[in-house]
């Protein structure tokens, strides 16, 4: 139907045929009505003969406006098909923006009332979550080189252990033939990859009449992060020989364990360090926290244990038993945020009145 309608359009669009057609159909009338006129005003003529051949010259002009009429036809048939092509699709229009705003109403309508259910139940906050503020990552190399003599007697780095006569044939034995000092030099690779924030799932609340004491409200290590190490990190601990003149690596076995040890407390002394780094950066992001909800919230105070305290405590999943708690969990929350990616931390405010 559409595709019919399309060419009889396209057909109509040929102005050029429409006049032909229009001019020829006029001709064909003119000598059709002369033919007929000729037998009316001429009777004479009126014989069997030019009866037929009037005849047959009608039917022969009927022939030659066949064509143009129905050119003539095909364009009154296009103009009609244009206009109900385009009443269809103005319809269709139509029905498509009905339907598009009803969907539309029957979503908003939707939200609505979802709104209305909500807003109408109680308010229940659960801030039983951990919020990480920053990622500490931080690697290096530990390079210490030390005189093998400070550790002779030390029983931790093995070698006091060695009383055996073997052992001191071979501590003998390698004094003559390596003479000069002894140092033992360690090369090791230190990482660090942790997560820092706040749990909100340790903090507990009490209510002492108009103050709010928190526990629990401070910084700390959330999770110990995967580290991808470079196969060419360099990590080595060896003994040297230092007679002076030049420095070669000690093989004797008697201080094979010392140089196991060594590695292994200067790896746990690095790993302390890093740890102990974490720490201090917890325990400022934590002053800095705190000191700005005490600026908004004067009457609340914090405390770090709860070991030895009378009071009944709460979590914040509970904090619905006191509006006040929902507004400062809510402040924590934000300034916990704001936090995020600082690495250095002023006692400044977090968040604006």
């Amino acid at each position: 139907m559409g595709l019919f309608i399309k060419k009889a359009v396209r057909s109509s669009l040929d102005k050029g045929k429409v006049t032909t057609s229009y001019v020829v159909t006029t001709i064909c009338a003119v000598l059709v009505a002369l033919n007929i006129a000729a037998f009316l005003f001429f009777p004479r003529i009126a014989s069997p003969i030019a009866i037929v051949m009037s005849n047959a010259i009608t039917i022969l002009l009927m022939l030659f406006a066949i064509q143009p009429i129905n050119n003539l036809i095909q364009n009154e048939y296009g103009k009609k098909a244009r206009a109900l092509a385009e009443k269809e699709k103005a319809e269709q229009d139509l029905r498509d923006r009905v339907v598009s705003l009803e969907s539309r109403n029957h979503e908003l309508e939707s939200r609505l009332d979802t709104w209305s259910q909500t807003a109408n139940a109680p308010a229940n906050v659960s801030l039983s979550f951990k919020l990480e503020t920053m990622t500490y990552d931080k690697t290096g190399y530990l390079v210490k080189e030390e005189p093998l003599s400070r550790f002779m007697e030390d029983p931790q780095y093995k070698i006091a252990d060695k009383k055996a006569l073997s052992d001191k044939l071979s501590k003998f034995v390698d004094n003559l033939t390596h003479p000069g000092e002894k140092k033992v030099l360690y090369i090791g690779k230190y990482y660090v990859k942790a997560s820092i924030g706040l749990d909100f799932t340790k903090i507990k609340f009490s209510n002492d009449g108009d103050a709010l004491t928190f526990f629990g409200v401070k910084f700390t290590k959330l999770n110990d992060l995967a580290i991808e190490k470079d196969p060419d990190d360099v990590n080595h601990c060896w003994l040297l020989n230092d007679n002076g003149e030049e420095v070669t690596i000690n093989q004797a076995d008697v201080y094979r364990d010392f140089t196991s040890v060594y590695a292994d407390m200067r790896s746990k002394e690095a790993g302390q360090a890093l740890e102990n780094e974490v720490e201090t950066l917890c325990e400022r992001y934590t002053d800095v926290f705190r000191n700005n909800l005490l600026a908004r919230f004067p009457t609340i105070r914090f405390i770090d244990h709860i070991e030895d305290s009378s009071a009944t405590w709460y979590s914040l999943k509970e904090s619905g038993r006191d509006g006040r708690v929902n507004q400062i969990a809510a402040n924590m929350l934000l300034m916990a945020d704001a936090l995020s990616g600082y690495t250095e931390v002023a006692d400044r405010p977090l968040l604006t009145p």
